[in-house]
Parts: C-alpha cells; sequence; structure tokens
C-alpha cells in the first residue's frame, strides 16, 4: 500500500503548482482591484513604496517560474514496482 517515492514527488509537485496558480490568481484579482482614495501620511510613504516593489518583484518571479515550469504529464510517469 506504499506509494512510490516518485508518485509522491509527482503528487507533491502537482499540489504545489496548483497553490501556485491560486496565488496567481489571488494576486491578479488584487491587481484588478482600485486603490483606495485615502492618503497616507509621508512618515509611511517610503515603506509601503519599499512592500510594494517587493510584491510586484515577488510577483514576477513567481510569473517567471510560471512560465518555466510545466506540470508532468499523468501518464508519463513510468511506474517501477
Amino acid at each position: 500500500m506504499h506509494e512510490h517515492p516518485q508518485n509522491l514527488r509527482t503528487s507533491a509537485a502537482r499540489a504545489f503548482m496548483e497553490s501556485l496558480d491560486q496565488l496567481q490568481n489571488i494576486l491578479a484579482q488584487e491587481s484588478q482591484t482600485p486603490e483606495p482614495e485615502f492618503q497616507l501620511d509621508d512618515s509611511h510613504s517610503s515603506t509601503s513604496e519599499t512592500d510594494l516593489t517587493v510584491w510586484e518583484e515577488a510577483a514576477a518571479d513567481i510569473e517567471q517560474f510560471f512560465g518555466e515550469t510545466q506540470l508532468p504529464e499523468e501518464g508519463g510517469l513510468k511506474d517501477e514496482r
């Protein structure tokens, strides 16, 4: 009843990719949400700009990852039992 380690890795990779896909969808929805119209005081502006830059870089990294990564085919792996 033990799953082959390759099957476990494939399942884990698939679950990870699905989680990244969900994150990408959430980030896409948030980018479509209009910005609030209130202004922050100047003491927070440099911090929020830095945070925004970090988030934008993270989103770009995720998009690059999606462009370079493909899920393995369901029947593409050989069962080595």
